[in-house]
């Protein structure tokens, strides 16, 4: 972009991304040395906003320099960087944000910013469908969170999110229970997310140029998740909500998984991982694990980023060596039985107990089952599929030990830090958590199950069938597009009618 008058300003706006990275930087070493929260009128920032804040911050700069050279020469990039530096700087307000109202408008602002991004190559009919299936289903959870504020404002008398939670365990004015504006909150916050069945879109928005795919993937997707963060002592007192987080985020986690095994295009693949990332978030929420929850999306933000931002350069992939099934089975079983020694030490290292809670237990079955799946690659690793058996059954063991010890002190580390924000959430253990609980573990069980057999089964006529079938997500984007044409379509008639 040549340096005139109006490339002065895309480039100010990139100093002003890097002056946010830099001012939540500020903001965290801040509440590192002195956690106590700052208030703002309308907005608090703490812990956990100034350390979201710095990964939305970094994604939006990183992007927004990638998008400088990406789309150089485009005729409208000078648009593209205006509307990028937009959403980023709505999503980064709704991070803090207390005051209901703010937290609405920049929520509903973020969705529409992404949605001039995606539809960016207007000659490109194809970007067109999944843009109005996600713009459908965003209005969808902007009626479901508007429809709490609304509640909150009438049943409590306030659009102040602290008073309000200050006040949670108080019934609201008539039919408006903590009940209902929790499971509107979960709704508001599925839609966001792609969980399922509002998920098809996701992986669709391939026509938007990639550093859109960066900043959806790494940064916008995880608003529900931060909506799910804003009302977390709520969410604590009502385990309906927590049960329908758990089991939505598991189904969507599994179809996930499933789907991307099945595709051949790196940026689909990358997209069907985020749905399942963002599924298994969302199962997080259902075990009441909200340190871990902070953990995985600050993770995941950084990682997807990265990844879509080098796809150009990835080499493809070769495929791993065959593996018995019986011999991955024995494999898989013999990490999982090894990481209940490691997790049993990490929990006398750091303190973290894992019967504290039935969330947190299902948190350490659900990795030691992903330490199990550790030890098949590593012997389907061309070093060790055929002999070094002795060394590659060390390396696995120390991997083991390595993995449960440090994913149960990062628990720990994480509950600790962020215990400041809400301070002790307790959770009550009855059937409902408990249910929400035993979901992820049968269902991970399953995926072990099912991929493991996936080399035997994939050359039956079924596992030829199901493929397919995983191939295209299972067609809930087929159903879901002939449902937007048939609402788009009918809406278009009315406005011309009008006109």
């Amino acid at each position: 972009m040549r340096y005139d008058k109006a490339g002065r300003v895309e480039h100010a706006l990139l100093s002003f991304l890097w002056g946010l990275f830099g001012l939540s930087i500020v903001l965290l070493v801040w509440q590192i040395i002195a956690p106590q929260p700052i208030h703002v009128p309308g907005i608090t920032i703490d812990r956990l906003s100034a350390s979201i804040t710095l990964v939305v911050a970094g994604v939006g700069a990183v992007s927004y320099r990638f998008a400088l050279r990406y789309l150089d020469g485009e005729p409208r990039q000078r648009q593209f960087l205006r509307w990028l530096a937009f959403t980023v700087g709505s999503a980064y307000i709704l991070m803090p944000a207390t005051n209901l109202a703010l937290l609405f408008t920049v929520w509903f602002l973020t969705s529409f910013g992404l949605h001039q991004l995606l539809t960016f190559y207007r000659e490109r009919s194809e970007a067109f469908p999944p843009a109005r299936k996600k713009f459908l289903i965003s209005r969808l959870g902007d009626i479901a969170l508007l429809a709490a504020i609304g509640m909150i404002g009438l049943g409590w008398g306030t659009l102040d999110l602290e008073v309000f939670l200050s006040r949670v365990t108080e019934s609201g004015v008539g039919p408006f229970t903590p009940t209902v504006v929790a499971v509107l909150i979960v709704i508001a916050a599925l839609t966001k997310s792609a969980q399922v069945p509002f998920h098809s879109w996701l992986p669709e928005t391939m026509e938007a140029p990639t550093p859109v795919s960066a900043l959806m993937h790494a940064g916008i997707i995880n608003a529900g998740g931060v909506l799910l963060l804003h009302f977390a002592p709520l969410l604590v007192t009502v385990p309906i909500a927590l049960l329908l987080l758990s089991l939505i985020g598991t189904l969507t986690a599994m179809l996930g998984m499933v789907a991307m095994w099945a595709q051949t295009n790196i940026k689909r693949s990358l997209a069907w991982s985020t749905v399942s990332q963002m599924g298994f978030m969302m199962l997080q929420f259902g075990l009441a694990a909200f340190p871990a929850a902070i953990l995985h999306l600050l993770g995941h933000g950084c990682y997807k980023a990265w990844s879509f931002l080098r796809t150009g350069d990835l080499p493809k992939q070769a495929p791993a060596p065959p593996v018995a099934p019986a011999r991955s089975m024995m494999m898989g079983l013999t990490g999982t039985l090894l990481a209940i020694p490691a997790l049993w030490l990490g929990t006398l290292m750091t303190g973290f107990d894992p019967f504290q809670s039935p969330g947190k237990l299902a948190l350490c079955v659900v990795v030691a089952l992903a330490i199990g799946q550790l030890w098949i690659a590593i012997f389907r690793t061309p070093t060790y599929a055929n002999a070094n058996m002795l060394s590659g059954s060390a390396l696995a063991f120390l991997t083991t030990m390595i993995i449960g010890i440090l994913a149960v002190a990062l628990y720990e580390g994480a509950e600790i830090f962020f215990t400041p924000v809400w301070g002790g959430l307790v959770v009550p253990a009855g059937p409902l958590v408990w249910a929400a609980a035993a979901l992820p573990m049968v269902g991970f069980v399953l995926m072990v199950v099912l991929y493991t057999l996936l080399p035997t089964f994939s050359r039956t006529p079924a596992g030829r069938a199901f493929y397919v079938y995983a191939l295209h997500g299972f067609y809930f984007g087929a159903i879901a597009d002939r449902l937007v044409e048939r609402i788009w379509n009918n809406f278009a008639v009315r406005r011309v009618e009008h006109a």
